[in-house]
């Protein structure tokens, strides 16, 4: 049931992510809702276990032209770049990197595409470890990060952005 509801979210995402879904430009209030309730989803995951779990998978070809893509369709949102910090549990915090949203929408896409692909063969197991292990390790930093950034963006430049269907 855990692994359907995430794969449903998922499946969302990439349609919305690599314009299957719509080929309408992105936008940052949508932005924000999709990576929010793919966030949320991963929140109910349980916890990335090794056993069980098959040998290691990787990409087919045909993921780095739907990786191109989302890069493309991430340009037509206003906000590109961002100030970050990597850890704010750092006390001095570090000095601020640049973050880049399409960046973040990428590395989202490829976990999140892989583990659907093996939930979509059959392989649940492979598919939570996949989604909850790279939460933990990569993209679930891509998608707080984004979180942030998008939020902030919305809440300054059209605070009416936050709530609206965009």
């Amino acid at each position: 049931m855990i692994a359907q509801r995430f794969a449903s979210e998922a499946r969302r995402f990439i349609a919305w992510a690599d314009g299957t879904a719509s080929h309408d430009a992105m936008q940052a209030p949508v932005a924000l809702r999709h990576v929010v309730a793919l966030y949320s989803a991963a929140l109910a995951l349980p916890q990335p276990w090794s056993e069980g779990v098959s040998a290691v998978h990787t990409p087919g070809p045909a993921l780095a032209e739907r990786l191109n893509a989302v890069k493309l369709r991430a340009a037509a949102i206003p906000l590109q770049h961002y100030s970050e910090i990597f850890s704010p549990q750092l006390l001095p915090p570090e000095a601020p990197v640049v973050g880049d949203l399409a960046d973040d929408l990428v590395g989202i896409y490829a976990d999140v595409a892989l583990g659907l692909a093996l939930h979509d063969a059959g392989s649940a197991e492979d598919a939570i470890w996949q989604w909850g292990f790279n939460f933990q390790i990569h993209w679930g930093e891509h998608a707080s990060s984004a979180i942030r950034a998008l939020h902030c963006y919305l809440s300054q430049e059209d605070p009416s952005g936050l709530s609206s269907d965009g």
